[in-house]
């Protein structure tokens, strides 16, 4: 009878034991974030779709969140945000106009903008007043510090204005443009993937910063309780990669290059 006993509770436990294994999971909730070609940051065409494109993702996995990317021309890509068609968008820095239309993540990570030229027509320049006589291409959306933009936006500077960072650097290549500013590193990425090695040559950069800044991942108003947990939720994951290593993992494998 006592042998009985111990099979019927040996059977109940491989029962319940089935019956929890059974249980379905809980599926990870989807976040919709924009971005824009911006190499080796973002790209549909790199592994991950970018290094900071996998910072996002690990973040917001930590929190039981699944990331979708919708890569978009910059300017659509911030319109999707402010009217609620995305969750969300990366990689933008703080601007007084955006922190009113926007939510902005804790940085994510640290950019140094410059001017990039053609080397055979060097150029130098102390300040904003420096460039006044300059033909200046320029990304929709982008900012370029607040002296810049004040400039650009009181017609003080010929600033021309196209969707795309490889936009510009084909314009600078064939002179309808004098200079332009870019991140250090997405400026020689794009040079490098895009242009063959004797055009690619012909790229050079000035040393001074235009802009160094923080970039972020920014959240739609248009839902604000939705909004405020994914703020919340990758603020969270974020700290949690960064205190487990991750994060500067990440950075270490994307092997990015210094650029003097």
């Amino acid at each position: 009878m006592r042998s009985y006993f111990y099979y019927f509770v040996y059977v109940c436990k491989t029962i319940i034991v089935f019956a929890l294994i059974a249980l379905p999971t809980k599926a990870a909730e989807l976040v919709t974030l924009s971005s824009g070609e911006w190499p080796p940051f973002t790209s549909k065409s790199l592994a991950h779709q970018g290094f900071y494109s996998e910072i996002v993702r690990q973040a917001f996995a930590l929190e039981d969140y699944e990331v979708q990317y919708q890569f978009l021309p910059w300017a659509r890509a911030y319109m999707y945000v402010e009217q609620g068609k995305v969750d969300g968008s990366l990689t933008w820095a703080k601007t007084t106009s955006k922190e009113k239309a926007v939510l902005f993540s804790e940085p994510v990570f640290w950019h140094n903008k410059v001017f990039f030229h053609l080397s055979q027509q060097p150029f130098n320049w102390h300040n904003i007043d420096s460039l006044k006589q300059l033909t200046i291409g320029a990304t929709e959306q982008y900012t370029y510090g607040y002296a810049f933009d004040l400039a650009a936006e009181k017609s003080e500077l010929k600033v021309e204005y196209v969707s795309s960072d490889l936009l510009n650097l084909k314009k600078l290549l064939v002179g309808r443009i004098d200079i332009f500013p870019s991140d250090i590193h997405v400026g020689y990425q794009l040079i490098k993937q895009y242009f063959p090695a004797e055009k690619a040559a012909l790229f050079t950069h000035h040393p001074q910063s235009v802009q160094q800044t923080y970039t972020h991942v920014i959240f739609s108003k248009n839902n604000q309780q939705r909004s405020k947990q994914l703020l919340a939720a990758f603020n969270r994951g974020l700290q949690k990669l960064k205190q487990s290593g991750a994060y500067q993992q990440i950075i270490d494998d994307a092997a990015l290059l210094e650029h003097n």
